[in-house]
């Protein structure tokens, strides 16, 4: 690397801000999606009455609430991972690759993903 393409201090500081920034938007935005989902089983539930109110006892129970489950602890880490971000901000660093953001932002992108196929794997026991 010769000296005119070696990134000055400054350059490489605001890029790494820009970084957390970005990545820190959009893990509010996949907070917000979980939650939405998480608003997702019950609202099922409520469609799926017999004419006189009553449930329809073949349900699978146990599915909606691992469902339900899966997608509030993926609203769960998303905090997690902003806080080990705003941690990174408070010693100066910005730094996404930290071992605890990774670990907590890949936990939470797999709880998100494992709650939304095991609702969407409950379709088509309910059709």
């Amino acid at each position: 690397m010769n000296k005119n393409t070696k990134p000055d201090d400054a350059r490489t500081e605001e890029g790494r801000k820009e970084a957390v920034k970005t990545f820190s938007e959009q893990t509010k935005i996949l907070i917000a999606l979980a939650s939405g989902f998480v608003l997702a089983p019950p609202a099922v539930l409520s469609f799926l009455r017999k004419p006189d109110g009553k449930l329809i006892p073949s349900l699978p129970w146990t599915q909606f609430a691992w469902a339900e489950g899966l997608l509030l602890a993926s609203v769960f880490f998303g905090y997690v991972v902003l806080s080990t971000i705003a941690g990174s901000q408070h010693q100066g660093v910005y730094d996404v690759h930290r071992p605890a953001t990774r670990a907590s932002s890949l936990l939470q992108i797999g709880l998100y993903l494992a709650g939304v196929i095991l609702f969407l794997s409950m379709i088509p026991a309910l059709l």
